[in-house]
């Protein structure tokens, strides 16, 4: 493959931000749905939340490392920590900002670690940025930070290097009083050795029914299927509601920010309901056991909230299953067949 073949298919993972253009229109609307409350799960939380800023060592990140810390944090009361890895070419902290002070609002130090979005450098080049972020991140924080408890979650290309992220916290000691990872739209993924991951890790690996950009058998074969020793887990699948609003399942669902979310121009029940519910439940039951969080965490309470108008009827629920759930009918830019051609050297499969 050429390097003009490897850059221009690099660049359409950046389409993850702006609305595709085929999907019908929008709706764009918070009032038609109902939002959870401040203390549930995926609403604010009572914590107030400042960003802190760490310049990246390696100068080809074009962003700083954002800490996002919570008012409760100090140095005797050290927080879990979630390490969040965002898609490509999403290195400012803007795209999931809102995602990322709603988790952080409820008792958790959330790190965001950029990586370059030179589609050229090799993927251990790309995940060693991101590692050296979170590493930062522990070295100038570390006193507010309890890393014996936490939690990795990643979307597109960070979603595929949740795994390999997750392994490296692990021999570096983080996580043996919870761990947990969380993957959102899997790209292809790189690391190896993921049998060095605990089976007492939690996973949930949730994908969006009308993803036009990460085939979801990727999510499958390079995540799902490389974490068989994982046994509290489940596969979460987001589907497009085509009543009243249209509320679109696609790719960009986790992104928050600049030009979006999922398309629909803003947040809304997909963003509350799905992502930012599901890692705050699954934060508290993986750090504290508590049984009602893993209800609502691993998708047996599907709600997805509700429509205002013309009655109280549900938001199309979540759907969650022990087995891979997927689309096949869908033509996503990047496919499970094709990983080889974006391998850059690694080893494939």
């Amino acid at each position: 493959m050429t390097r003009n073949a490897v850059v221009i298919a690099f660049a359409l993972v950046l389409t993850i931000y702006l609305p595709t253009q085929s999907q019908p229109p929008p709706c764009g609307q918070l009032k038609v749905i109902t939002l959870p409350l401040m203390g549930e799960y995926g609403g604010t939380g009572p914590f107030t939340v400042a960003r802190n800023s760490i310049q990246h060592p390696d100068p080809a990140v074009p962003a700083p490392v954002s800490v996002y810390l919570p008012s409760n944090a100090t140095t005797t009361n050290r927080l879990p920590v979630i390490f969040f890895a965002h898609g490509f070419g999403g290195f400012a902290f803007s795209y999931y900002d809102a995602l990322l002070r709603q988790v952080a609002s409820n008792g958790y130090i959330v790190v965001f670690a950029p990586y370059s979005p030179n589609p050229l450098l090799s993927h251990p080049t790309l995940y060693q940025q991101m590692w050296s972020g979170f590493q930062l991140a522990v070295g100038q924080l570390g006193s507010l930070m309890d890393t014996t408890r936490v939690g990795f979650a990643g979307h597109s290309y960070g979603a595929g290097a949740v795994p390999e992220l997750t392994r490296r916290g692990v021999a570096a000691g983080w996580g043996t009083n919870g761990l947990f990872m969380f993957v959102m739209a899997a790209w292809y993924s790189w690391g190896s050795n993921y049998d060095q991951i605990p089976a007492a890790a939690k996973l949930v690996v949730q994908i969006y029914w009308d993803d036009q950009t990460n085939q979801h058998l990727i999510s499958q074969n390079d995540v799902w299927n490389k974490l068989p020793q994982i046994t509290e887990r489940r596969w979460q699948v987001i589907r497009s509601d085509r009543r009243q609003c249209f509320l679109y399942a696609g790719h960009g669902v986790p992104v928050t920010g600049d030009a979006g979310d999922d398309g629909d121009g803003g947040i809304n029940a997909h963003d509350y309901w799905g992502p930012w519910r599901r890692i705050h439940a699954l934060a508290d039951y993986t750090f504290t056991g508590n049984v009602t969080a893993k209800t609502i965490a691993f998708g047996d309470d599907p709600q997805m909230g509700f429509w205002r108008l013309n009655g109280r009827r549900a938001v199309t629920p979540l759907e969650t299953s022990t087995l891979p759930i997927i689309n096949t009918s869908t033509s996503p830019r990047f496919t499970w067949g094709a990983k080889c051609l974006y391998a850059l050297g690694s080893p494939c499969p």
